[in-house]
């Protein structure tokens, strides 16, 4: 191998590619794992961003600190589906609250 795409192991000093993940002489993990981003894990995340707004707050977070630009695009994804849902949250119960508020005027207006 080129001695340019070749590096030392941390833990055992075993020669190994710049492109690997783990030591093939001890094992050691060389990179972080990526982050999953098939279908299933995309269509968990929405879920839990939307669905369960705080929450999604890690997710986005986890993913936007990825290096990898389609986890980026999903933290991204992510955090702007959380702040919708918090947004819708607060609405409805704004909403909500202003006409119970108005029922209850009604009804002790009603009385004097």
């Amino acid at each position: 191998m080129d001695s340019l795409l070749q590096k030392q192991c941390p833990k055992c000093k075993a020669e190994i590619s710049e492109t690997a993940y783990f030591c093939s002489n001890c094992g050691e993990s060389l990179r972080p794992k990526p982050e999953d981003v098939s279908i299933q894990k995309q269509m968990l995340v929405y879920f839990v961003s939307f669905f369960l707004a705080p929450f999604g707050l890690i997710y986005a977070f986890k993913y936007l600190n990825s290096p990898d630009k389609k986890s980026k695009i999903i933290g991204i994804i992510s955090l702007i589906l959380t702040i919708l849902a918090i947004i819708t949250v607060i609405f409805t119960a704004k909403t909500y609250l202003e006409k119970e508020y108005s029922d209850i005027n009604l009804i002790l207006n009603g009385f004097n």
